[in-house]
């Protein structure tokens, strides 16, 4: 009779319809303090554990909707939607073996369900595993043949280096979509418009004819920039460039203060530790780091160690800044206190839960050693030195001038926390930033890192490719200069084209082309 009564309130205003409402209206903790209360006198209604479980999910109380929703599979367990936002949970949490078990049970159910595809291939694309990413959106393709999965279908072929199915799959999106401009400009990166007038000519027409979002204007921007400079047309490169910074800017949010106050925090607490003996507990993989500038090398020197038989690569993942953020800050602010509790413990914690997501990322790979290349992991140089005792850590540097004109004509926001990159003034701070930051580690310690020329490499390549080698341990293999070929990376970064070529010399001295429009930036580095 219980459960009667209580399916008959649910179904009034006062009830299922209200809580409907209440979270339609984004009140999630009065959702959650509603079913709370019909809880304790109606144990038995999944739909009221689902509430209360997207509810804390709004609320970013991921584990305690994880408590919800694996109530609500259990009284329904064949309720996908259920499962679905079990797995979503699971997900954020990054505890990703769980998270696959409930997309597999939702998908056991009802094997064609859109959505559960969809968050299941997005899934797959988080963890890298792009081959079943690729099974998924293809499955889905066949369900529903909309734009944005022929546009992940074609991402995900480009990633793993396959560039003439992703180029067949962008073409055909384009033609049968003409206004979905993201295909357009992933296409650019694979087009050269030195002899390719047709597809720069459609997009001067969308451009100008078609009304479109501000993320869009960035997209086509950024592809035109990149169609004339193709062309040697430098005014014309500068102008759309230009205009995309501007309107990268209007949706950032970034602060180039609160990054000022990171730096100085962390050189501060680094300046009363350097000469502290630390003993802590730690995986015997042996991490390698490489880190620098975005554009500066380090998608080319990612690939050419994954080219070495003893080497993975987990590639461009930023799990060391989630961390980080996730154990040692309080109120948006790295916290000293945090910090060094955790330094007293013999355990490890930071290393941990980093394998623990590297190890599901690589299937358990046996390799001795594993790559992270998140670029910006320079920022926490001393703090991999901490957790990660036995690493690696490699910093590449470019000439600071060539690096300013590949952020500033590259999408960086798609893909990082990147704010600054869209913003010529911030921009040409971050680089002084990141320069004094780098000058306090060497202080700090002169062997914390190898260092990389950019150009160094380009010129001489066999030299510098040994000598990386040589520091790392590791023997020679004639594969790292092949690494052009190598397929055991799924480069994910702006230089996935090429990353994938032999080196080529035509980057160098590249902001001699822009002097004109940005040497006001370039006299100050």
């Amino acid at each position: 009779m219980k459960l009667k009564k209580l399916r008959n309130n649910l179904t009034s205003e006062n009830n299922i319809n209200k809580i409907r409402k209440l979270f339609i209206s984004k009140k999630y903790n009065e959702v959650l303090k509603l079913c709370e209360k019909l809880i304790n006198e109606y144990s038995e209604e999944a739909i009221l554990y689902n509430f209360a479980g997207v509810s804390c999910q709004a609320l970013k109380k991921f584990e305690k909707s994880i408590i919800f929703l694996k109530k609500a599979t259990k009284i329904d367990p064949k309720n996908i939607s259920y499962l679905n936002n079990l797995a979503n949970s699971y997900t954020t949490l990054r505890n990703y073996a769980d998270a696959e078990k409930a997309f597999i049970n939702a998908l056991s159910i009802n094997n064609d369900n859109i959505v559960i595809l969809n968050n299941f291939a997005s899934f797959q694309k988080r963890v890298s595993n792009y081959p079943k990413a690729i099974k998924l959106y293809e499955k889905l393709i066949l369900l529903e043949d909309k734009p944005y999965i022929l546009q992940e279908l074609a991402d995900c072929y480009q990633i793993i280096g396959d560039f003439e199915k992703s180029k067949k799959l962008l073409n055909k999106n384009i033609n049968a979509h003409p206004k979905f401009i993201k295909s357009h400009y992933t296409k650019s990166f694979s087009t050269n418009y030195s002899s390719d007038n047709e597809h720069l000519n459609k997009m001067i027409e969308l451009n100008e004819t078609v009304k479109m979002s501000i993320e869009d204007k960035i997209f086509i921007n950024y592809a035109l920039g990149k169609a004339y400079e193709d062309k040697k047309d430098y005014a014309n490169a500068f102008k759309y460039f230009d205009e995309a910074n501007k309107n990268q800017s209007k949706i950032s949010n970034f602060s180039i203060d609160n990054t000022k106050k990171l730096f100085e925090k962390i050189k501060i607490f680094f300046k009363e530790k350097k000469n502290i003996k630390i003993k802590k507990e730690f995986n015997s993989t042996k991490m390698v780091f490489i880190c620098g500038l975005p554009r500066s090398g380090t998608t080319l020197v990612n690939q050419i160690l994954s080219s070495h038989s003893e080497i993975q690569t987990v590639g461009e993942i930023s799990l060391i800044r989630k961390l980080i953020e996730e154990f040692f800050y309080d109120n948006d602010s790295i916290s000293y206190d945090k910090i060094n509790d955790e330094i007293k413990l013999d355990t490890n914690k930071l290393n941990n839960f980093f394998f623990n997501d590297v190890n599901f990322f690589l299937q358990k790979s046996k390799s001795k050693y594993v790559i992270d290349k998140t670029p910006t992991n320079f920022i926490w140089i001393g703090f991999l030195k901490i957790f990660f005792p036995n690493s690696i850590i490699i910093y590449c540097k470019r000439n600071y001038k060539d690096n300013f004109l590949s952020l500033f004509k590259n999408n960086l926001l798609q893909n990082q926390n990147s704010g600054w990159a869209c913003n010529p003034e911030y921009l040409l701070d971050y680089i002084k930033m990141t320069d004094d930051l780098i000058s306090f580690w060497k202080s700090f310690n002169k062997k914390i890192f190898y260092e990389i020329n950019y150009e160094n490499l380009i010129k001489d390549s066999k030299y510098e490719i040994k000598n990386l080698l040589n520091h790392c341990e590791l023997s020679w293999d004639e594969n790292c200069f092949d690494f052009y070929k190598n397929r055991k990376s799924n480069i994910t970064t702006l230089s996935v084209h090429q990353a994938r070529q032999p080196i080529y010399s035509s980057s160098l001295n590249s902001h001699m082309n822009y002097s004109k429009y940005l040497n006001k930036y370039f006299d100050k580095l």
